[in-house]
Order: C-alpha cells, then structure tokens, then sequence
C-alpha cells in the first residue's frame, strides 16, 4: 500500500476498486503479450457462457443477467473479431446458435493463461494463505449478493467496460 496514505483512509470501496483496476489491468497487459486488443468485460461474459453444442443468445441473456441489446452488440462484436459464428438452430427455425470457432477456443485458452498468470503474480505478492482467503471471503459475498436487485443497474456499463 502507499505509505503516504493512512490504512484508515482505504475504504472497502476505493480498495475494491482500485484491486480491479488492478487486475483488469493485468489481464490487459498479458492477453495483449498473447494479440488480444480491445476486449471488454461483457465479451469475456458472452465467450465464457458457448458451449460446443453452441448457446442462444437469450440463454446468455438470462445467465449474465443483461439486455437482449447489449448481448447482441456483444455477439456482433465476437463474430466480427472471427471469435464465434452464428449458426442456424438445428431444431427451432426461429433461432439461432452461437458457437466458438477456432479462433474463439484458442482466446479462451490464451484468457485461461491470463488469469493463471494474474493470480501467480498476486500469489507473489501476498502469497499463498492470504489469497486463498481473499478468494474465499469474496465469493462468501458474492454468493450472499448475487441475487441484490441493486446491482442490475450497473450491469449494462459494466458489461461495456473495456477490460
């Protein structure tokens, strides 16, 4: 922490804050070493839902909890970048399916490095024991407030941010 500022002046908010900048940063920084540039949260949200069977986007809707309109700019988006295809629904002609292609499998694998690589250099930081129980309180909150209602006006800006 900086030495210039107080302990008691890190509110629980500034600290959560600023440790995402932090790690978001930190992803930006290595998926960009692995030619990933431009990627936002919400791109990450839609890649991680695709299954190998493929998904529908109102699937998606429903499990990250965002408009119809900003998953279907995210799609857009994904396909544009040649990270996923829309296909036709084999068995509702009235859908369709989003799949990974090649290019998609191999991001998600360069993110699954990424994050590995975040929480190596976190670990050697803080080390072991400390990030084990910084990973176990949050999802402990997480768990309690993921059903807040609250929270369902900042997920449209948050799906947007750039990551």
């Amino acid at each position: 922490m900086n030495s210039s500022v107080e302990k008691s002046q890190w509110y629980l908010t500034r600290l959560f804050a600023k440790s995402y900048r932090v790690i978001r940063t930190l992803n930006v920084h290595y998926l960009a070493e692995m030619g990933y540039h431009g990627f936002k949260v919400g791109h990450i949200m839609v890649m991680m839902q695709i299954k190998a069977e493929g998904i529908k986007a109102s699937e998606i809707v429903k499990k990250v909890n965002v408009s119809k309109q900003a998953i279907s700019k995210l799609v857009h988006e994904l396909e544009n970048k040649g990270l996923l295809t829309i296909i036709q629904h084999p068995q509702d002609q009235r859908a369709t399916l989003l799949q990974l292609t090649q290019e998609g499998q191999a991001f998600l694998e360069a993110l699954n490095l990424c994050r590995n690589k975040v929480e190596q250099e976190l670990f050697q930081v803080i080390g072991e024991q400390k990030l084990g129980e910084i990973k176990s309180i949050l999802e402990e909150l997480l768990i309690h407030y993921e059903e807040n209602p609250l929270q369902d006006a900042d997920r449209e800006s948050f799906v947007n941010s750039k990551l």
